[in-house]
């Protein structure tokens, strides 16, 4: 019983013959047995086996190139053929062993109704004579002679030849029976050493042997993959070891383990262990470990050699990139070739994954066949002719297109190394920078640049006009063969809407073969714009006119194009973390680099995951598989919807990566961004994020005027996510909204300085009476960011516009408290405050109440009551700023008594300066309030100290307190100071001292009780 539940039954089958039983006696080492992993086998072991579809015989193929049916009811055998149904000497036999390693010879399928009679077919195949295959009737397969029968006795179908005669080997084939034979599919794998290929014919079986001697396709494998970086140029700017670290970690390249597998074996051929620790990411050890290998060396003259230097380091890196290919290739090994039938679709299993096959694209069918393999086959591949719908020309046949494309790559590939970095550093600016100048001067800039005159030379030239003679010379272009093969890239995504989701592997499958695609279309895109510029600055068109091609618009179309695909090719190659996987559940190394297993390329993340693939119930599973690939490509342009233009999706995909975090790949996506507000908007934004916050604020002012504009555009899904609807309202709703938003998201980046900025542009353009939440909002944004950043002059102007008097006060405190406790106190009393002066006093007055006390300035800060007596000497209130000092010294004189006092505190400072306040005040007039309430000194009485209203309220008070107010007998009631009071506590402080000074003081104790200090202190002493 299996482990899964299953009950096996054994059962023993041979010969049947006394010949047979004797074999199985003694074992016999002569030529008719086969050494194969260390055992010996006999002749007649079954290397491959098939049961038959009415499940009543199995058949084998044995090492002595036989099949065999075996009745599974009698365990007798009843048919038994030479696999090429010849008569075999059995001195022969030994010539004929097969190899048992070769396990796939066999197969059984059915096709009811193709002969009368026939219950179903065998198909064999032989490796002698080149590989033979043969097909088997079988009506009884217990009747050698007159049950089975040979189908095409007298053709020979052989395996398959390609065309570049190299020894390729049998592997696997696959065969699909259908009813009545019609339609049928036979699958053939062959390999040679590491390559490999895969041959389909589609025939029906009563015309097998027709079928069989033409019309063969196989798969095309694209050598993208293999091809390492080209070799540095004097012009390359980028580093060799840069360019090799970007290749070997392309996405999907290469694993991991085969990387610090092939890094082992490298530094220990080198004796370079110590750098193959594993404290420094993969990317270090890798560079630093090849880089050790190579250094720099002077020439004459003490001149370094870098062009030594970077082949050098160029070759080193070849060698060890043969590591990793020799590692990297035993992945893949195939192994077996499997045939879905439910899907109609071949796989290739290998010994590290599998490989899907899918139908070539309209493109590739046309780059991978030769011109005449294509116009021989024009009928057969269904492809119709490409019109230009602006243009009455003859159509293009794919042919022609072929011969075309063909002679622009055979150019390309004559370049020099230099001439080919030059060509591709002055594209990449031509694509992405915005030219006034005309399309010739362009061309003419192009070629001059590439050094084309130079690079160029005649024989390169003769073989162009060679490669070309077939499509009638130069005169024979014309712009509508440039515009077919545009026309065959994918232009329009399946209407279908499946509603198919993509598995992971699946997500893989669509990325590679999207890979495969861009790669393609992005190489022919760019021989045939170098060819266009070539021809049109060296052609003569006096001599060979070429009506019929349109140089300019050939240029600009070809450059439209490789804009996009430039784009793609990006996406493709460039790899993020999966949205879905945070650091924590993906798990980041020790370098903080997440695991490869969870990152894949931008394409996948963004684009493929959202592709539907197109169902394989009304087109084989190969063909709906290579156009989902093309509907994968459509859709990273905007697929069918005619509103959806290029640059908006290059902005959408800008807005996902600042939205996922990943600043810098946004920032290397930079490159591809458009012109357009909404795109200036989003390079703010990314900006603001990278901490460039002079650079964000000019993106977002140059951005305001047609992003504050009414649009169409829906900002919150053409952003992604990144703009949350509130924000995005904010957007094409006129420029205080526009503004209101930016000043937002440089308050939550704590930028104020640029908050004030926004707010004051905002405050510009809208006026009170028509928004005034909106108004008393940025208002309120400005004052306090000035506030932060210290301007307040720009807060000053927001205070005095609050229309809200409770906002005002708060705010007004709050200017007042942060000017004062800053240092700005100067600033502070040159703002004449028109209708808040008694406000300012109340605040100065208050804090001056609660911190006069201080005797000196914290952190060089003016105190309070010193604001506070400039702030009133300012503005003529003298008798007020008197009182100030007044407190002020009634405060040191108490804690003078009470012996927390010193000589030096400034006492007699205070002293002339209420006196000097007092003098200015007027005549009469020289007079304040102490006491009353406990809130120490009261201020002055609005009339600059002076007149009829300040006499009669000194009356008040000495009618109310009588004289002994002026003898200051306590602090607790109201009493009047004169400035003749204030002038005998001077000359009575300055006796005082005098006295200490000569000594001639007494010192009494003085107890607690009634006549003492209200204290209580026993033990503190007056001075007589």
């Amino acid at each position: 019983m299996g482990e899964d539940g299953s009950v096996w039954d054994e059962a023993a089958y041979n010969d049947g013959n006394w010949g047979s039983s004797l074999r199985g006696l003694i074992r016999w080492q002569g030529s008719n047995t086969v050494r194969y992993d260390g055992d010996t086998l006999d002749q007649n072991t079954a290397v491959a086996a098939a049961l038959s579809p009415d499940d009543k015989h199995l058949y084998v193929v044995c090492l002595n190139h036989t099949i065999k049916a075996w009745n599974l009811d009698t365990g007798k055998v009843g048919f038994c053929r030479d696999l090429q149904n010849k008569q075999r000497e059995p001195q022969e036999i030994s010539k004929l062993m097969l190899d048992p390693g070769l396990s796939q010879v066999l197969q059984t399928f059915e096709a009811a109704g193709a002969w009368e009679g026939d219950q179903y077919y065998v198909v064999t195949f032989s490796p002698q004579d080149s590989g033979i295959f043969k097909f088997w009737a079988v009506r009884d397969a217990d009747y050698a002679h007159s049950g089975v029968r040979d189908l095409f006795p007298e053709d020979v179908l052989r395996l398959p030849d390609p065309e570049d005669g190299g020894l390729w080997t049998f592997e696997d084939f696959k065969l699909k029976g259908t009813p009545g034979g019609m339609g049928m599919e036979i699958w053939i794998l062959i390999r040679l050493n590491r390559r490999y290929k895969l041959y389909h014919r589609q025939f029906d079986l009563l015309d097998l042997p027709l079928a069989w001697q033409r019309d063969w396709t196989t798969t095309a494998t694209d050598a993208f993959d293999e091809q390492p970086p080209s070799e540095s140029s004097v012009n390359d700017p980028e580093d060799p070891t840069e360019k090799w670290l970007d290749y070997i970690f392309s996405p999907g390249r290469v694993p991991l383990a085969v990387l610090e597998t092939a890094l082992s074996i490298y530094c220990q051929g080198r004796n370079v262990h110590a750098l193959a620790t594993a404290e420094n990411s993969l990317h270090e050890r890798i560079a630093s470990a090849v880089g050790s290998q190579v250094h720099l060396k002077q020439v004459d003259h003490g001149n370094v050699d870098f062009l030594r230097f970077r082949a050098a380091i160029n070759d080193e890196w070849n060698s060890f990139w043969t590591y990793v290919t020799d590692l990297g290739h035993s992945r893949w090994d195939p192994l077996r070739l499997a045939y879905d039938d439910h899907a109609n679709m071949p796989w290739i299993a290998f010994a590290d994954g599998c490989s899907a096959i899918r139908d070539c694209s309209h493109m590739e069918t046309i780059t991978k066949n030769r011109p005449q393999n294509i116009n021989k086959n024009i009928n057969l591949m269904q492809r119709r002719s490409i019109e230009d719908g602006n243009d009455k020309s003859k159509g293009q046949l794919p042919d022609e297109l072929a011969m075309l494309i063909e002679a622009a790559a055979g150019f390309q590939n004559g370049f020099s190394p230099s001439l080919r970095q030059s060509c591709k550093n002055v594209l990449k600016n031509e694509l992405w920078q915005d030219s006034s100048y005309s399309v010739p001067v362009r061309i003419q800039t192009f070629y001059d640049r590439c050094n084309f005159a130079e690079e160029v030379g005649d024989k390169q030239y003769n073989k162009l006009v060679v490669a070309l003679s077939d499509l009638g010379g130069f005169d024979g272009l014309d712009t509508a063969s440039f515009q077919a093969i545009v026309q065959s890239f994918p232009q329009l995504m399946s209407s279908e809407a499946t509603g198919l989701v993509s598995t992971k592997f699946g997500l893989k499958v669509l990325v590679k073969g999207a890979q495969q695609l861009i790669t393609l279309h992005t190489r022919i895109l760019t021989d045939l714009l170098l060819l266009t510029v070539f021809l049109d600055m060296e052609v003569d068109r006096e001599e060979t006119s070429m009506r019929n091609f349109d140089s300019a618009r050939v240029y600009m179309g070809l450059l439209d194009v490789l804009r996009q695909y430039q784009m793609m090719e990006w996406l493709a190659t460039t790899a993020c973390a999966e949205p879905t996987k945070t650091k924590e559940s993906a798990g980041v190394g020790k370098t903080g680099k997440l695991d490869q297993l969870w990152m894949s390329t931008i394409l996948e993340n963004l684009f493929a995951i959202d592709t539907k693939p197109q169902t394989f119930q009304y087109q084989p599973q190969t063909s709906a598989l290579s156009n989902s690939i093309q509907d994968l490509l459509k859709w990273t342009t905007g697929g069918n919807d005619p509103d959806l233009t290029l640059d908006q999706v290059l902005v959408h995909i800008q807005c996902n990566l600042l939205k996922n975090g990943n600043i810098d790949l946004a920032m290397d996506f930079r490159q591809f961004q458009p012109s357009t507000a909404w795109a200036t908007y989003i390079r703010g934004r990314l900006c603001l994020t990278s901490g460039d916050l002079t650079e964000a604020a000019i993106y977002f002012k140059k951005a305001a005027f047609n992003l504050s504009r009414p649009q169409s555009m829906n900002y919150h899904d053409a952003a992604g996510g990144l703009l949350n609807e509130l924000e995005a309202s904010f957007l094409g709703a006129g420029l205080p909204n526009y503004y209101s938003h930016i000043l937002s998201l440089f308050e939550t980046a704590h930028a104020y300085s640029y908050v004030s900025s926004f707010a004051q542009l905002a405050l510009q353009f809208t006026p009170p009476a028509q928004n005034h939440d909106l108004h008393t909002d940025l208002l309120s944004r400005l004052f306090y960011a000035s506030l932060k950043t210290s301007d307040f002059q720009p807060a000053y102007s927001a205070l005095t516009r609050y229309t809200d008097s409770a906002l005002q006060k708060s705010a007004l405190t709050s200017l007042v408290t942060t000017m004062v406790s800053q240092g700005a106190s100067k600033q502070l009393l040159s703002f004449p405050f028109p209708t808040l002066r008694s406000a300012v006093d109340a605040i100065l007055a208050e804090q001056s109440h609660h911190t006069i006390d201080s005797v000196a300035p914290i952190q060089g800060k003016i105190p309070y009551y010193k604001v506070l007596y400039a702030w009133r000497l300012k503005h003529g209130d003298f008798r007020g700023a008197a009182a100030v000092l007044m407190e002020r010294l009634e405060r040191m004189k108490v804690k003078k008594e009470k012996g927390r006092g010193s000589e030096k505190d400034g006492l007699l400072d205070e002293y002339l300066l209420l006196i000097n306040a007092l003098a200015v005040v007027g005549e009469g007039q020289g007079w304040v309030f102490v006491g009353g309430g406990g809130d120490g000194v009261e201020g002055g009485d609005g009339m600059n100290g002076r007149g009829l209203q300040g006499d009669s309220r000194m009356k008040m008070a000495m009618q109310q307190g009588g004289k002994n107010h002026v003898a200051g007998m306590g602090m607790g009631k109201r009493r009047v100071v004169t400035l003749e009071d204030v002038r005998r506590g001077y000359q009575e402080e300055l006796d005082r001292r005098s006295v200490l000074e000569s000594g001639r003081f007494g010192i009494v104790a003085r107890g607690g009780g009634e006549d003492g200090d209200a204290d209580g202190d026993d033990d503190e002493m007056d001075i007589l």
